[in-house]
């Protein structure tokens, strides 16, 4: 962009002017002649003055016009000028060997890349990535070795490129382009950085590892670091003796150096995007099993935590046998290496043969870790070994179809998990954490369509990787999989895998791929590019309202919105084509296309009620007449049982959603439905159902002298629960009462339940006498009713057990106790630990900051004023493209309900000029904001009357 510097009088400045001189030659009316005289002369003057002043403004504009297109035209003159932050698309790789010289004492690293290049269009300008490198030395070569001239090199930081101008263009044809350059092993979690333990001797290990999604690769070594531009890779490494290094591929050779270190080589890897390359140097060890294909797979981890891989081991060989069963593709590579590294951003990465993960979601101890971290453990493994197909094998073109990497890895998770852990539940589990936070992330005017040409620099696509990529495009994957059936889908994902490995795909690929295997097999034929492009092409779910006039049932849809704030057009005009399964009564139910704004299907007669979107199969809410709803809660307070585990949480989970969009669902009604859940026996309903009314109890707890109503209504269905699984663990129960169970006596201690507190107390009394190991299933219950009210002295020894904890999984639930306290004071001191990786590991800081946050109204407006006061340290840390700094700043302004806190806010941040991945998040915070303001005025007096009705007298 070229700034015109230029400053022209505005029109309305020339005729303001013009009209105070016309209007001061006018005095009391009085027209004698000399004023007439005077006037005249004025007025001639007057208009010269206009004639020259337009004439001005002309050539002014004429001025900047020429200076623009004398700068555009010296712009596109200058043969490495690019319009985009997009590679220039005329040369591509096609093979890197890359050398690589780290020391881990100074952190620094020298490296040198040698790249086979083919021009497809002649050029005259090499343009790469590269970024925080010092590159020493560039050579261009013809393929027989010979020198190309160049015109030196630079870098272009705004869009994190090399350039290199050459002295002559470049015909069409391959060529080496070689670039030794030194780089810093950094401290921050992406790139080639730093990760360091202590070992239970007390001694600090440094390892180096990799982290190169989305656009990091070219920190650690300067290439085309697009996922369009795949390549083969071979990797050479530098290490001491006492270090292992490790990549992609299985090692192929090595050799001891004069100087005592050795170099590996590794083999090359196949053709894949820059991405999923990673390296690293470790002092880890390992264990190892092979499939029944022959493949080679090893956890790795820490020596201290060595017997805690037996389990991810054991989940990784059935779940890659699985998916080469079910895709009918073996994978690709030798071997696939897992690897437990102490430092890390996200849950795990999916790098092609050797996936890295954050040690809780991989490291399992029988004796030591909860059934919800084992959960994770398994479903973590699950969605890393889908992308070794969905992201790897077959690579979305650009960012903007990130969700046919992470949607399909994230439907595959639950599909995977529930094949080898079938106690677990998780397809419910697909509900409670899939569905309903997809749909809540989803109901905003901020949010984004799943395919989203936005993605177009680095902020836009780290900002991709969100609620919508994951976890709605797992739920309309999954919509899909229950229209076509598992046959027919499997067999179309089958054909899209084959069709585009080694290479890349946009959606419609996947359309065309799934299209020809339905077009002989579904009938009616359903057009799958239609019916999936209302899907992903426009942000948003719709509201199916169904109507029942005698035998006639009317289906509608409308956009299911949040606000009143005006959204972006819609190439559908926000009309869906929607599956929509119902059943009559007790029938078995069916499902019917709604592909307009409305049809009408004729029903039998005497239908005393119907359910729309039957075992959640689709990504809508439902709504009904006022006559069918009270006749579903009346259902579900007498027979609740006629209804699925997943009926009973979707029911309420659309209740307490509409209400608070339309007058046409009482925000009451949810409040009575939810009273059967006393005798709820699914502990994923029951905590599904409780995490709906956090919608309405959630903001009413603002409300402090209303809390004992809302105590007393979680009190009456949470004590019949407790007395029915009971406090202590059993032997032989099932896995999902061990998981549930200190989630639900947690909820009962914060809303006071003595005989919850007083066990809690027990069991950490015993601990501290004894030295007990607490039950790992009700290890957070017991820190976190401990912490709420602790006294200084016992928060202190909480903290201590934390900065001694080993293993990271009771680490994260001691993080949380710290986080529960209700002493202010406490707070204030703690947030201060987020400002060093002293006691707080730079990987759990935003963590941490999100726990404490949502323990109080004052707890948050405390981390608001933090997060304010220390901005630049966060924003420099976290927020210029870290995913997750936009999810704690949404968190923590979307809590506020007064108009002075959210007028804040506004202030704050408009004082900012660069927000980078933090915008998003403000923008989402403040939304959500207003929507709770708006929420207590219109609903929080019917909330407590219903409250003062059912529990006042008690």
């Amino acid at each position: 962009r070229i700034q015109i510097l230029f400053e022209m009088p505005k029109p309305e400045e020339l005729r303001l002017t013009e009209f105070a001189s016309e209007d001061s030659e006018y005095e009391d009316d009085i027209f004698n002649s000399s004023i007439i005289h005077n006037y005249h002369k004025k007025r001639s003057r007057c208009t010269r003055n206009r004639v020259l002043g337009g004439v001005m403004l002309a050539l002014t504009i004429l001025l900047a016009v020429i200076v623009v297109a004398l700068s555009l035209y010296t712009l596109h003159r200058d043969p490495c000028y690019v319009a985009t932050g997009r590679l220039p698309g005329s040369i591509s790789p096609e093979h890197y060997d890359i050398a690589l010289d780290p020391n881990l004492r100074t952190l620094n690293f020298s490296g040198k890349v040698d790249i086979k290049i083919r021009v497809r269009n002649s050029t005259k300008c090499i343009i790469l990535h590269s970024l925080n490198q010092n590159v020493t030395n560039v050579k261009v070569k013809n393929t027989d070795g010979s020198l190309l001239l160049t015109n030196g090199h630079s870098i272009d930081s705004k869009n994190e490129f090399l350039k290199i101008p050459m002295e002559r263009e470049l015909d069409v044809g391959e060529y080496n382009l070689v670039v030794h350059y030194h780089g810093v092993i950094t401290e921050g979690l992406k790139g080639f950085y730093r990760s360091h333990y202590t070992t239970k001797t007390n001694e600090t290990r440094v390892v180096a590892v990799t982290q190169f999604e989305a656009t990091y690769a070219r920190h650690a070594f300067p290439c085309f670091d697009e996922p369009a531009y795949k390549a083969t890779f071979s990797i050479s490494i530098k290490r001491d003796p006492s270090h292992t290094a490790l990549s992609n591929m299985p090692e192929e050779s090595s050799s001891v150096l004069e100087d005592g270190n050795v170099e590996v080589n590794f083999q090359k890897t196949v053709k894949m995007s820059t991405y999923l390359v990673a390296f690293m140097i470790v002092d880890f060890s390992y264990r190892e099993a092979r499939t029944n294909s022959n493949k080679l797979i090893r956890v790795w981890s820490r020596s201290d935590t060595h017997n805690q891989t037996k389990y991810a081991l054991q989940c990784a060989v059935s779940i890659m046998e699985y998916y080469e069963k079910r895709f009918g593709i073996p994978f690709p590579l030798p071997k696939q290496d897992l690897v437990a590294v102490p430092d890390f951003n996200s849950g795990a990465m999916e790098n092609w043969g050797l996936i890295t993960y954050r040690e809780t979601s991989i490291l399992y101890d029988d004796s030591e870790t909860s059934n919800m971290f084992k959960r994770r453990v398994v479903s973590v493994i699950a969605h890393e070994m889908a992308h070794q197909w969905f992201g790897n094998l077959v690579t979305m073109e650009w960012w903007n179809d990130l969700w046919l990497n992470e949607g399909f890895a994230s439907y595959m998770e639950y599909v995977a998990s529930d094949i080898v852990e079938k106690d677990m539940g998780m397809q419910m589990y697909l509900q409670k954490n899939g569905m309903q936070r997809a749909l809540s992330a989803d109901s905003f005017s901020n949010s984004h369509p799943i395919s989203n040409n936005e993605a177009n620099s680095v902020v836009t696509i780290a900002e991709m990787f969100d609620a919508i990529s994951y976890r709605k495009g797992a739920c309309i994957i999954r919509m899909l999989n229950m229209v076509l059936g598992d046959d027919v889908f499997f067999e179309g994902i089958h054909s899209y895998l084959s069709q585009h490995a080694y290479g890349n795909a946009v959606q419609q690929e996947l359309y065309d791929a799934v299209n020809e295997t339905t077009a002989l097999q579904v009938s009616p034929p359903i057009d799958i590019g239609k019916f999936m492009n209302s899907w992903t092409l426009q942000m948003g779910y719709p509201i199916i309202t169904i109507h029942v006039e005698g035998t006639t049932m009317n289906i509608s849809q409308t956009k299911f919105k949040f606000s009143g704030k005006s959204e972006p057009d819609s190439p559908f005009g926000y009309v869906w084509r929607v599956p929509v399964w119902y059943k009559l009564d007790n029938s078995d139910g069916t499902m019917v296309w709604l592909n307009d704004r409305s049809t009408t299907v004729q029903i039998r007669e005497g239908v005393r009620w119907v359910l729309g979107n039957t075992e959640a199969r689709g990504f809508y809410r439902v709504n009904y007449s006022k006559e069918n709803w009270d006749a579903i809660i009346q259902m579900l307070l007498s027979d609740h049982k006629t209804f699925s585990d997943v009926d009973r949480m979707k029911i309420i989970d659309d209740l307490t959603s509409l209400s608070q969009i339309t007058e046409d669902v009482d925000v009451t009604w949810s409040l009575t439905a939810s009273k059967y859940l006393a005798k709820e026996e699914s502990l994923y309903t029951l905590t599904g159902v409780i995490t709906s009314l956090s919608r309405i109890f959630g903001k009413l707890s603002v409300l402090k002298e209303y809390q004992y109503l809302v105590k007393k209504h979680y009190l009456s269905f949470l004590n019949p629960v407790i007395q029915r699984i009971g406090m202590e663990p059993k032997t032989g129960e099932p896995f999902t009462v061990g998981m549930f169970r200190g989630e639900i006596l947690s909820l009962a201690a914060q809303y006071d339940h003595d005989a919850c507190i007083q066990y809690a107390r027990k069991l950490y009394n015993d601990h501290k006498a004894t030295g007990k190991n607490v039950d790992a299933n009700l290890y957070s219950f017991v820190y976190e009713t401990i912490a709420m009210n602790a006294t200084e002295e016992e928060w202190n020894e909480i903290l201590e057990e934390y900065k001694a904890e080993t293993i990271q999984s009771k680490q994260r639930y001691l993080m949380k106790a710290l986080a529960s306290s209700s002493n202010m004071d406490i707070i204030k001191k703690i947030l201060e630990f987020t400002l060093d990786n002293t006691t707080i590991k730079q990987q759990d800081a935003r963590i941490f900051l999100m726990y404490i946050s949502v323990g109080s109204y004052e707890a948050n407006y405390i981390t608001w004023n933090f997060i304010r006061n220390h901005w630049e340290f966060f924003y420099e840390k976290y927020g210029k493209t870290n995913s997750g700094f936009d999810v704690l700043l949404e968190s923590v302004i979307g809590q506020f309900y007064l108009q002075s806190d959210l007028d804040e806010v506004d202030t704050f941040f408009s004082n900012k000029s660069e927000l980078g991945s933090a915008e998003h998040g403000v923008k989402k915070g403040l939304e959500a904001a207003k929507h709770r303001q708006i929420w207590l005025n219109t609903n929080k007096n019917k909330v407590i009357a219903w409250l003062e009705d059912h529990y006042e007298s008690n």
